[in-house]
């Protein structure tokens, strides 16, 4: 797929795979995994972050989620929650929750929503926010946890798969127009 230059993308995930195309190896993110140690600076190229979202929100597709349907986002600021967070808008509707909130407050927001699938940080991120949000999850009904691990974590993205027309259950998910509720 072509986009002409003057043409504004219908979804971030097109924007993403339009920059993943034309800069390839050019730094899309960078971040520093550990504040104690500032001097050490992580980064993903636009393939690098392309080929995460798109394989997260591919995931996101197996387990049924919809245009419709919110995935619930909850942890602290990393990598791996950016991702998460573009995934989450390219295959149904991003719902980020503070974890500063209480295990009741945010249950409350999950049904609202009806999200059934919770993205949360991880035991090796904060053991007890995980303990904490698996039990939000079971109480709030969510069907599927998905833990972020930490940045550093010896997991690198890969490049992506190449996008073939109707399997890249992502990109067919961006261009679908959302259907009146």
């Amino acid at each position: 797929m072509t986009v002409p230059a003057n043409a504004v993308p219908e979804s971030t995930y097109e924007l993403l795979a339009s920059a993943a195309r034309t800069w390839p190896d050019a730094v899309a993110t960078q971040w520093i995994p550990d504040p104690a140690d500032y001097a050490r600076c992580q980064a993903w190229t636009y393939a690098d972050l392309a080929g995460t979202v798109t394989r997260i929100a591919n995931g996101l597709a197996r387990l049924g989620i919809q245009r419709e349907d919110a995935v619930t986002l909850c942890g602290p600021n990393c990598s791996g929650l950016l991702a998460a967070t573009l995934a989450a808008q390219a295959a149904g509707i991003a719902a980020p929750v503070s974890p500063a909130l209480g295990a009741d407050r945010i249950a409350g927001l999950i049904g609202r929503t009806g999200s059934p699938v919770l993205i949360a940080a991880g035991p090796e991120s904060d053991p007890g926010l995980w303990q904490r949000l698996t039990a939000v999850a079971r109480q709030a009904g969510v069907r599927a946890v998905i833990a972020l691990r930490p940045d550093g974590a010896g997991v690198r993205p890969g490049r992506p798969a190449a996008h073939r027309p109707g399997r890249d259950l992502a990109m067919r998910a961006s261009r679908e127009k959302e259907q009146p509720r």
